[in-house]
């Protein structure tokens, strides 16, 4: 169990769940993908931007994040987002609040703490800290959060229970994919303790969680297990809805969504059927380079 407990804690880093006060049936793999290298405890994450075309012209771009990632990674993605004429970005906090730096936004929730922790240990960037949200084509499209506790106490939920149901859901998955014949997990007892006698772990235990993060048939989740979560399903209506706002309201051609891997297949079918776009292409881009 503790695995599954280890691999939710890693799926955090694909899910950005920030805090801010006043002060198809299975999950897509083609957002995210691990490309192993030629030496041992070498490879790349890497993540995708999807592009989707409708009839009007419009393109709806899928900029799929990691939470956690090389400094080049974020540097990559404030170029790209100049080009892009609306940004719908996911946080949970106020419109009116932009993240900064040093800005309290950044609090040390339970997620926060742990994206952080791990960040540190594995020498990588925290993504409030390097991407530019105070760009004026940036909006808001996600709960805040009143809306997120109010959804929580509405389907009896907490952070705790949550979790344990992730780590849940994640073992009975896990379990079905074994017996399919999928790719085991690459969390398991033996990969730990080969990544705890290497020298640098920093780079053993990255390479260890980008083959994880980019297993194809890791961290499955069915749309109704999705639709169960808030932390997934209700914040993923949130940016359809933003994104539905922004297709009415405006004259914008070349628009972004700007949220963590693990939202995109969600999103995504709603942009397919909802919107009725269809894909038009896909590049990747190196979030982690190991070692």
């Amino acid at each position: 169990m503790y695995q599954h407990v280890l691999r939710v804690a890693i799926f955090s880093c694909l899910i950005w769940f920030q805090s801010a006060n006043s002060q198809e049936d299975q999950r897509d793999s083609s957002f995210i993908k691990f490309l192993p290298g030629q030496e041992q405890w070498s490879g790349e994450l890497q993540t995708a931007i999807v592009s989707y075309q409708n009839n009007f012209g419009v393109t709806v771009n899928l900029v799929s994040a990691v939470h956690l990632a090389d400094i080049e990674y974020y540097a990559t993605l404030n170029d790209y987002f100049l080009s892009q004429d609306v940004v719908l970005y996911e946080l949970v906090a106020n419109a009116d609040e932009r993240p900064t730096s040093d800005s309290e936004i950044a609090d040390m929730s339970a997620i926060s703490y742990m994206q952080r922790a791990l960040g540190n240990f594995l020498n990588i960037s925290f993504q409030l800290e390097q991407i530019d949200y105070s760009s004026k084509n940036f909006v808001h499209a996600d709960l805040n959060p009143e809306q997120l506790s109010k959804i929580m106490i509405e389907k009896d939920q907490n952070f705790f229970s949550m979790f344990l149901s992730l780590a849940v859901s994640q073992q009975v998955a896990e379990q079905a994919a074994i017996e399919a014949g999928a790719q085991r997990s690459s969390l398991n007892m033996i990969s730990i303790l080969k990544a705890l006698i290497m020298e640098d772990r920093a780079v053993s235990f990255k390479y260890l969680f980008a083959q994880e993060l980019g297993r194809p048939d890791g961290l499955v989740f069915a749309p109704e297990i999705e639709s169960e979560l808030t932390i997934l399903g209700d914040r993923n209506l949130a940016a359809v809805n933003a994104l539905g706002r922004v297709l009415e309201d405006s004259t914008a051609k070349f628009i972004t969504i700007f949220y963590g891997a693990a939202h995109m297949p969600g999103i995504e079918r709603a942009l397919t059927t909802r919107f009725d776009f269809e894909q038009s292409e896909k590049r990747w881009i190196t979030a982690w380079e190991i070692p």
